[in-house]
This record gives structure tokens, C-alpha cells and sequence, in this order.
């Protein structure tokens, strides 16, 4: 058993590698020099203790040793994105005779971007899977969490299936553990950089890949960058600027004049859609891919961030 001395409850079962399979897989293939470059300590359990202290601190040479091993393995890296994984869960249980639990779970998770709702999102987001042990600590009725956490029922299923005699509980299986070492990556990385990694819990179809990174300045400044591949028409990239509580900024980048033209066609609409929600549109435009006039500021003022993955 490897003991953590004086370790935060808060952090334990985040980044203990029997219970986080992204930083398990990690230490399957780091080797010892990382290790020692790791903590000045010989034994893995003092590794693990100096991780949990020094995850409290951003930009320290560890978090980010650490985050480069996490980044760069070939396990982690060639993972799909959670909601392609998310889909082919689905499908294989779709394949059963009888109807599990998880099903209709997961048909809650993927419903259509296009019917997203901010309370729905709130509620997914929070649900993810990305937050469990922070829900459980804060809930009043932890049975709750347990039954509503995505994380938490994955886990509940995964050990309900081991000891059943399901047809294809190993396909299935298989796809819960892909799922998991996704979730569980995304709170490491959570961890060790001081904000929320997230994947947002929809269905969208025209969309190959994507991630949206949220990023808090200095002086009530809000920046977004989003990135999207998608299926027809290629790269779009957006960066939104808020300020002054309600007054926003949008840059847009593309390449497909198609994509731009349609854009633009339907400008009015989206301005109509802020201003109904008391978000005044300064600016909107069209930029090339190089860096807009925000992309120095945000760097310089940057305080936290966070970053969203679709």
C-alpha cells in the first residue's frame, strides 16, 4: 500500500493512480530519472505525497513535468474526444437484447446542441463526471450525486457487469474504461493546471472536433477562444472579448468563404439573440488566422482558465 502523508481528502482520489486511470497509465511508461525529476523522493508513495501538495500551486517545474508526461503519452494521446466515445457507448449497449440503466443515462447526456439550454447545460456540466468528488464532499445527501454523476454510475455499472453474465459485458466494459480514462484525465489536468478541463456533453453531428478554452483577466475582462473542425466546412476560429459586464467583442477567422458568407448572412440574427440577453455587440469582424488584437492583451493579463473540450 503506498501511504500519503498528511494528503488532502479534497485531492486523493483525483490523483491516486488506483483510482485515476490517466495517471496510472502515466506511470506504466514514466521512468526513473522522470520520476526523480518528479520529487526529490526515492519511493513512489513520497512522488505521489509532494504531487498533492504541489498541485496546489500553479507553474511549479512538477505540475508541469508531469502535464508534459500526461500530454504526450501515446495511451492519452490518441484517444478520441469524450463525446465520440460517449457515442460508441451507446451503440454497444444499444446491441443488448436488454435495456440497461446506462442507456438512457447516456441518451440524457448526448441530446441535440441545438435544443442546449444554460440551466440543462449547468446541470450536465456538473454531472459530468468532472466534478464527483467535489460534489460528494459538498452534498448534503451524497446518495444523490452517486445516482445523478455520470463518473460515479460508470463506476457503479462497471462493477455490476464484472460479476454478471452480460453477452457482451466485456465490449462494454472495455468502452466504460475508455470513458473513465477520459473523465480521469480531464480532472488530473484539472488539477495540475488550477482550472476545470471539461467536455461539453452534447450531440453534435457536424462537428469533427473542437475546444473552447475560457480564460479570466485582470480589470473584469473575460476572454474565449474557440476552435472547431468541422465536418463541411473546415476550421472556424473564434475569439470573444467581455468587458464592462455586458459588452462583447467577437473576432472570426476562416478560411471557407462558403462558411463566411453564411456567417455574415446571418449577423443580424445573432446580434438580435445578445441583445436580447442584455449583451451588447461592440464588434464583430472577420480576421485573419495570425494574432487579433486581444490575443497580446489576454497573454499579459491573464490571471485563470479554463478549457472546454467538444
Amino acid at each position: 500500500m503506498i501511504k500519503l502523508n498528511n494528503a488532502s481528502s479534497k485531492q486523493l482520489h483525483v490523483i491516486l493512480p488506483n483510482t485515476n486511470k490517466a495517471l496510472a497509465e502515466v506511470l506504466k511508461s514514466v521512468s526513473p530519472q522522470e520520476l526523480q525529476r518528479l520529487s526529490k523522493a526515492k519511493d513512489l508513495g513520497s512522488v505521489l505525497d509532494a504531487l498533492l501538495k504541489q498541485s496546489l500551486h500553479a507553474d511549479t517545474k512538477q505540475n508541469q513535468l508531469l502535464l508534459d508526461l500526461l500530454k504526450n503519452n501515446p495511451t492519452l494521446k490518441n484517444l478520441t474526444n469524450t463525446n465520440a466515445t460517449l457515442k460508441e457507448l451507446l451503440h454497444t449497449l444499444r446491441q443488448n437484447k436488454t435495456s440497461l440503466p446506462l442507456e438512457k443515462t447516456l441518451e440524457k447526456i448526448l441530446t441535440n446542441i441545438q435544443d442546449i439550454h444554460p440551466k440543462d447545460l449547468k446541470t450536465k456540466l456538473k454531472n459530468s463526471g468532472i466534478f464527483l468528488e467535489a460534489n460528494i464532499k459538498n452534498a448534503t445527501n451524497p446518495k444523490e450525486v452517486f445516482a445523478s454523476d455520470l463518473k460515479a454510475v460508470l463506476l457503479k455499472v462497471h462493477e455490476e457487469l464484472s460479476n454478471s453474465a452480460q453477452p457482451n459485458k466485456q465490449e462494454i466494459l472495455k468502452a466504460i474504461d475508455k470513458l473513465l480514462l477520459q473523465i480521469d484525465y480531464n480532472q488530473l489536468i484539472s488539477h495540475l493546471q488550477n482550472s476545470a478541463s471539461l467536455y461539453i456533453p452534447y450531440r453534435w453531428d457536424a462537428l469533427e472536433e473542437g475546444n473552447i478554452t475560457l480564460k479570466n483577466a485582470k480589470n473584469k475582462k473575460f476572454f474565449c477562444d474557440i476552435h472547431l473542425q468541422l465536418k463541411e466546412y473546415g476550421e472556424l476560429d473564434l475569439r470573444l472579448a467581455l468587458f464592462e459586464e455586458n459588452q462583447l467583442s467577437i473576432n472570426i477567422s476562416t478560411k471557407n468563404e462558403t462558411l463566411k458568407s453564411l456567417l455574415q448572412n446571418n449577423m443580424p440574427s445573432l446580434k438580435k439573440q445578445l441583445l436580447h440577453v442584455n449583451i451588447v455587440p461592440k464588434d464583430i469582424r472577420f480576421t485573419q488566422t495570425e494574432q487579433n488584437k486581444y490575443e497580446k492583451q489576454v497573454n499579459d493579463d491573464l490571471e485563470m482558465g479554463f478549457e472546454v473540450k467538444v
